[in-house]
């Protein structure tokens, strides 16, 4: 074989490696997650496999939860106008606690705080309230941030407080979103917004949107002057090949795709088959869903846990 023979063959082994490489596919998108939410029959965690590794039986409207560092679990839980409040269970799963609310308030947040505590977000006839309880179940603070809603059991569902010490709530009634101070003074508003907002750590604030309008994003990323940078519409989700009804919870993972979960509770969007849950990229690529037969109930709140981050830190992004 001359040296140019000797070339050409080389060359076309290296285009041909070079193409196979390009053309082998990565491995596909797996998660192990917990589960919580309305009409979700209670919280469970399953395994990448979408098999329940652990559940618990509890009809309340579970709107918010948690897996912990110790393995142990929180949830929100509320039983309209009768009892509301939160729930923490040990490493073993057994009730370590139990929060409720005073005066039949209600509440549907549970996220967790520096220090071991807990924040839940209180609504009533008379008033509206970030409410700190502390590592043993008991009120720590509270915070009035408004006066009352027409409607107290669609006014919160997961409110959040920001590393930078504010406070940050989707008004489901309102489809707004609100940030206070450490007092309760109003400090912003967003446009949409209606169950859930998470302070991202360049600054930006992203909010879901239950039953999104047309034109509109069913998630929406704001930046600090509330203009939007990003969001997944009804003719993104159409484009994806899947449908989903009411958009609940949404997570931020470390790699920049958002986990966004859906409640069987309206109209669908889109088409092909119901999710619980997907995973976009951050160009709207879809590369991973929970399939609609996944479970009975909804899962319209769900952490993934396969990924870093202690959630008394501030570093779970959901």
């Amino acid at each position: 074989m001359n040296q140019r023979t000797f070339l050409a063959v080389s060359g076309t082994i290296l285009a041909g490696l070079l193409v196979s490489a390009g053309s082998s596919s990565e491995a596909p998108v797996a998660h192990r997650f917990f589960k919580a939410g309305w009409a979700s029959g209670g919280p469970a965690i399953y395994d990448a496999r979408f098999k329940p590794e652990w559940s618990l039986e509890n009809g309340a409207e579970l709107s918010d939860g948690w897996v912990l560092p110790d393995n142990g679990v929180v949830f929100s839980y509320s039983i309209r106008r009768k009892e509301a409040g939160i729930i923490r269970l040990g490493p073993d799963k057994r009730q370590l606690w139990k929060y409720t609310a005073p005066d039949n308030h209600d509440n549907h947040s549970c996220q967790p705080l520096p220090g071991g505590g807990f924040l839940a977000g209180e609504t009533a006839t008379n008033g509206m309230w970030m409410v700190e309880i502390d590592r043993d179940g008991k009120e720590q603070k509270r915070v009035r941030v408004g006066d009352s809603t027409r409607d107290m059991n669609h006014t919160f569902r997961q409110v959040r407080k920001t590393a930078q010490g504010t406070y940050l709530a989707a008004v489901m009634n309102e489809n707004k979103t609100y940030e206070w101070d450490a007092t309760g003074a109003l400090l912003r508003t967003f446009p949409k917004g209606a169950f859930v907002a998470i302070r991202l750590p360049n600054g930006n604030t992203l909010v879901t949107a239950a039953h999104p309008e047309a034109g509109h994003g069913a998630v929406i990323e704001y930046d600090k002057d509330a203009k939007v940078v990003w969001e997944v519409t009804q003719a993104d989700i159409e484009s994806m090949g899947i449908q989903v009804s009411m958009v609940c919870g949404a997570q931020r993972l470390p790699n920049g795709n958002t986990v966004i979960t859906s409640a069987n509770h309206g109209k669908p969007v889109g088409t092909g088959d119901m999710v619980k849950a997907f995973e976009v990229t951050p160009d709207k690529k879809l590369v991973w869903s929970i399939p609609g037969n996944t479970s009975k109930g909804n899962m319209g709140n769900i952490q993934i846990l396969d990924v870093p981050g202690d959630v008394y830190k501030f570093e779970v992004l959901k």
